[in-house]
């Protein structure tokens, strides 16, 4: 019988991998995209009419256009697991032959947001460090040329997903049907013990980047972001520690002068209260950091680990692991959502402490 005319069941036909990432795509993705969608639009506005534009709001304008993007990518993906979608001809007709390459700018965006993110954490210690360093225009080529860098560097790191699986698409039910079937081209056997036709080179080069994306875009943000959330804590005490040095030093000198002009008293304090709410301000901004690199870790690490054991393994992974990486990668998903309205709380915070900066620069 000719497999062309043969027409498959519906249950052959949907495209859930499980009942686990059903579940996951029709019911808690659409509210939680939605809400991401809607609070990265949000940062975008705040930021962009924002009158200053420093280095870290740039890096959170890019970063939430790239959560967007992401999760508008991600869309097809959780339209397949509906029936309406799934059984539709034109959709699979559209959907199955462009899923990796979807899949692939999805992990780019990823990867661009995740180091946007060390880059906001950089520059936060950098302006808690020097608070003069916040009141720097920064120069727009050098911008430019390092985001042009960043996103070419991603794009080669996440390129691989464009060819780790081999796609056979084929038609049936007198061409009313399509089905697809894509498979790792790093696995020895392919199912039904077919024999791998990818060429060798491929296959090392996929195995080669994946392990390296697992790498560069997970392993390494990842420590980079715990330094300098270390760096941020130890930066936040001491100045704060500094700030009531300097106050007891200058009224032990006034006590010993016996007689201070009233003037110096009031300016005295007035700078102490204004170095009060600048230390309150930048407590705040560091304890909404650490909570970015929480979720940076809870959401990233178990997709990198499981990325990485799946580049080591070279045979087909049983149905458990399948919902290992669902899991993790809706994680990765989920953390598009957790942290857009934290840029909006770092800009207010940074917004007091330039106006304070500003105030106190016109005071010297």
């Amino acid at each position: 019988m000719d497999s062309s005319s043969l027409c498959l069941p519906e249950s052959q036909l949907r495209l859930s991998g499980s009942d686990l990432e059903s579940f996951l795509y029709t019911v808690l993705f659409p509210p939680i995209c939605l809400f991401g969608i809607v609070g990265n639009a949000l940062t975008i506005l705040v930021l962009v009419n924002n009158d200053f534009m420093s280095r870290a709001n740039i890096f959170l304008t890019c970063l939430a256009v790239c959560d967007v993007s992401f999760l508008l990518l991600i869309i097809p993906h959780s339209l397949a697991n509906f029936d309406r979608f799934s059984l539709n001809y034109t959709f699979r007709y559209l959907y199955l032959p462009s899923k990796m390459h979807l899949i692939a700018f999805a992990n780019w965006t990823s990867a661009v947001a995740i180091w946007l993110v060390v880059g906001v954490c950089f520059e936060r210690v950098a302006g808690v460090r020097s608070p003069l360093h916040r009141l720097t225009t920064p120069s727009r080529g050098k911008l430019v040329i390092g985001l042009v860098v960043l996103l070419s560097s991603c794009a080669a790191l996440t390129f691989y997903n464009h060819v780790s699986h081999h796609c056979f698409i084929k038609s049936f039910c007198n061409a009313s049907q399509i089905m697809a079937v894509c498979l790792d081209v790093n696995l020895d056997v392919w199912p039904n013990n077919r024999t791998n036709i990818s060429p060798p080179a491929l296959r090392t080069y996929v195995a080669a980047t994946r392990a390296a994306n697992a790498m560069l875009v997970v392993f390494l943000p990842m420590i980079l972001l715990v330094i300098l959330n270390v760096m941020l804590l130890y930066y936040v005490k001491k100045r704060s520690f500094f700030m009531y040095a300097s106050l007891g030093k200058v009224s032990a000198k006034m006590r010993k002068a016996g007689e201070v002009a009233l003037p110096f008293v009031a300016t005295l304090f007035r700078r102490h209260s204004d170095q009060i709410l600048q230390q309150r301000t930048e407590h705040r901004v560091a304890v909404t950091v650490c909570a970015v690199v929480t979720s940076f870790t809870i959401t990233q690490a178990p997709s990198a680990v499981v990325l990485t054991v799946t580049s080591l393994l070279k045979e087909r992974l049983d149905s458990q692991w399948y919902h290992m990486t669902t899991v993790t990668s809706f994680l990765v998903q989920f953390s598009k959502t957790t942290h857009q309205y934290t840029p909006i709380k770092i800009w207010v915070s940074r917004r007091k402490a330039f106006a304070l900066d500003k105030h106190n620069l016109h005071k010297m």
